[in-house]
């Protein structure tokens, strides 16, 4: 996994687990919806970077405590297994969580052998 980004974008967390017919890669972007996100593909390498707009803090708001900055951008790649098919990815992006499913390449799931 190479996290080299510029200073201005943190680096969200990435876990990644391999399945018998693919992998799941799920990467911490709290704050981010589904139009703050740019995902990319390009060989084996996928891309993240989100893009949010500082929120408008209503007049007199005053700032507690908060667990995340929620204003923060983050920006990370990563390099896919071998195995993957890239051209297979899937995403979606629920409450600051973004989930990728790529599945393996053809030749490379299991399959069930009949015997005749």
């Amino acid at each position: 996994m190479n996290t080299n980004c510029n200073d201005t974008f943190a680096t969200p967390a990435v876990y990644m687990a391999e399945r018998p017919d693919g992998y799941d890669i799920t990467f911490e972007i709290p704050g981010a919806g589904k139009g703050d996100v740019d995902l990319h593909v390009d060989g084996r390498t996928l891309r993240l970077r989100t893009t949010k707009r500082p929120a408008e803090k209503p007049a007199g708001f005053r700032e507690a405590i908060r667990e995340f900055d929620p204003d923060r951008n983050y920006a990370v790649t990563v390099d896919l297994p071998e195995l993957a098919d890239p051209s297979t990815a899937k995403a979606a992006v629920e409450n600051g969580v973004l989930r990728v499913a790529v599945a393996k390449r053809p030749e490379n799931q299991p399959r069930r052998i009949e015997i005749g």
